[in-house]
């Protein structure tokens, strides 16, 4: 390692190279010598501590030009613009409001649209069946096209499955006492329904193979879904954007992991929603570069590429500016904000303090006391806060300014009283919109793993549908109260409608409920059958041999499927025996 000269000692060095080399001293001024190279060593053999320097004003350097223009806020306002969409909320009134839960829901999943599905569907299990050799038990040799009807009837099981969560979807049509539920298997045999799971296709395949199509697996739905987002719903003045993610671990190129989220690894998804009811306004899937290289503004980096994409649907829609948009630090940051000023859109968020464009003075270590703001002000529509709580919260707006309130707080030590800038509150209080629609979204949904992402994706969908339509519900009619759970068993009922198994009645493997119910060493209770009446005792009775036949007018009327019993002998030996029927029998 070369070793480390003063500063006196470059000096005497300058001095005698050049009393000793008079030819060099035509040529090199001494002072352009020294005026650079000095100047070097000079901040070297001067270094600060990061405390010290971040003190120190005439230390601090900051090549970012666009950090120029900021002043320190005293009591001025930013020009703020007005917000002028004349009617927000629902987008329909009066006749034109749906007449129960179903045409809500079908507001985006159209009869249109379930149709595409439904010949997507029964086109691919025609190409996946022919001239494939198919097993004497294969559940295959039964196929037929799927109807509009069972398709509807298909989504009301999936969404049923997710009220009754279960390890494997084939739990649901046991029919073993622990997993016995009925409501499935009245509507479908295990098998019709395991067909449509499976042969399930929401899109046609590419038209040229040999290009590779990110997302082309689900294009159609979100083509179709997006513009209906807005045809129906226009949100108040206050949104947010943030990413959505859907769960999934299996093998695609653009899973994403982010370990603050709760769902850590899956699909992810930016969302637009409406601050106040969370009703999902935009989104677009990411697909890793395929995504990227389809967003405008390309000369922007990505996340306020994505943002602008978002609101530019919102505007289009909209007929109207000045929305305020609220933003967590991944998305905010100067250009984004003087971007959507110029669309007369308000930005509030969070920010890092490494952004190009802030103040210089941001970027030092600063030292505030407890609950102290510093604000600064860029001409009239930019504000830049730093607020200190237990950490530096720092801020960017173009629709607030410094000012402050005094707020009460519970601690462990009981309310206080803090002094928080007006920005902090309002973001709080509007920034959770996009976790309010992921809580509706994941409170039912259907979490069944699968290999395949486009699944999990239209899963996704289905329940942003399901949600979004259970908010322009709320919306329409003030005097309902019924509740998410409720507002999706009675959306339930009608998409299963009148399908109904037909081989519910067909006889096949004994039932092992039975069993468990017998031998549960619950109290069972006799009852006898009214005007009358006669039934085969389970336990004696013997219609293969002549004259065995046995009746009696009681029955259990604990168990299910209410036995004929002799109230005496029979009734203990039907609620106590494994094999209760004689030998002969």
């Amino acid at each position: 390692m070369a070793k480390r000269l003063k500063l006196a000692e470059v000096r005497a060095l300058i001095e005698q190279s050049s009393s000793d080399n008079d030819e060099s001293d035509d040529d090199i001024e001494d002072d352009d010598y020294e005026s650079s190279e000095l100047e070097d060593l000079d901040t070297a053999d001067n270094t600060q501590s990061e405390d010290d320097a971040a003190d120190d004003d005439s230390e601090v350097t900051d090549d970012d030009s666009s950090a120029v223009g900021w002043r320190d806020w005293s009591d001025s306002s930013l020009k703020v613009h007005p917000f002028t969409v004349q009617r927000p909320g629902i987008q329909f009134g009066g006749p034109n409001v749906p007449e129960n839960e179903l045409a809500f829901f079908q507001l985006f999943f159209t009869d249109e649209l379930l149709s595409e599905i439904v010949a997507e569907t029964n086109r691919y299990a025609t190409e996946k069946l022919r001239g494939r050799q198919l097993a004497q038990q294969s559940i295959w040799r039964k196929w037929t096209d799927v109807t509009l009807e069972e398709m509807k009837a298909y989504f009301g099981l999936i969404l049923n499955m997710g009220l009754n969560a279960k390890a494997d979807v084939k739990h649901y049509f046991s029919s073993q006492w622990i997993d016995y539920q009925p409501f499935f298997g009245d509507v479908f045999s295990r098998n019709r329904f395991l067909q449509i799971h499976w042969m399930l296709h929401v899109s046609p395949p590419v038209a040229n193979p040999g290009v590779l199509s990110r997302g082309c697996k689900v294009k159609n739905v979100v083509a179709y879904l997006k513009p209906r987002l807005l045809q129906h719903f226009i949100p108040s003045k206050e949104i947010c954007v943030d990413e959505s993610t859907v769960s999934f671990k299996g093998r695609v190129a653009w899973k994403m992991y982010n370990p603050q989220k709760p769902t850590k690894w899956g699909l992810r998804v930016y969302t637009l929603c409406d601050s106040q009811t969370g009703y999902v306004c935009a989104f677009e899937p990411y697909y890793g570069a395929a995504t990227t290289d389809q967003l405008p503004y390309p000369n922007h980096q990505f996340a306020p590429r994505v943002v602008l994409h978002l609101i530019d649907q919102l505007l289009q829609a909209a007929d109207g500016t000045g929305y305020h948009l609220f933003t967590d630090r991944y998305y905010t940051g100067c250009i984004l904000a003087e971007e959507l000023y110029k669309r007369q859109v308000h930005l509030t968020g969070t920010i890092m303090k490494n952004r190009a464009g802030l103040p210089v003075a941001v970027k030092k270590k600063l030292k505030l006391k407890q609950q102290e703001t510093k604000t600064w002000v860029k001409g009239d529509s930019m504000t830049c806060l730093v607020w200190q709580d237990k950490r530096q919260v720092l801020m960017l707006s173009t629709y607030y300014n410094g000012s402050v309130q005094e707020i009460e707080r519970r601690t462990k030590k009981g309310p206080e009283k803090v002094s928080k800038p007006t920005m902090i509150i309002d973001y709080t209080q509007n920034m959770g919109g996009v976790d309010r629609a992921d809580h509706y979204i994941s409170s039912y949904a259907f979490m069944k793993k699968s290999l395949k992402w486009w699944r999990k994706l239209f899963y996704w969908i289905l329940e942003v549908a399901v949600v979004n339509s259970f908010i322009l519900f709320q919306q329409s009619d003030t005097t309902s109260d019924a509740t998410h759970l409720q507002y999706r068993r009675n959306l339930i009922s009608l998409l299963v409608g009148d399908i109904r198994n037909q081989d519910r009645s067909r006889k096949g493997r004994p039932s092992t409920m039975d069993r468990e119910e017998r031998l549960n060493k619950k109290p069972h209770f006799p009852d006898q059958l009214p005007d009358g009446k006669l039934r085969d005792c389970a336990v004696c009775s013997n219609r293969k041999v002549h004259g065995g036949r046995r009746q009696t007018v009681y029955i259990c009327k604990t168990c299910t499927r209410k036995p004929g019993l002799h109230p005496s002998r029979c009734f203990e030996i039907y609620h106590t025996v494994k094999d209760y029927k004689p030998s002969g029998n």
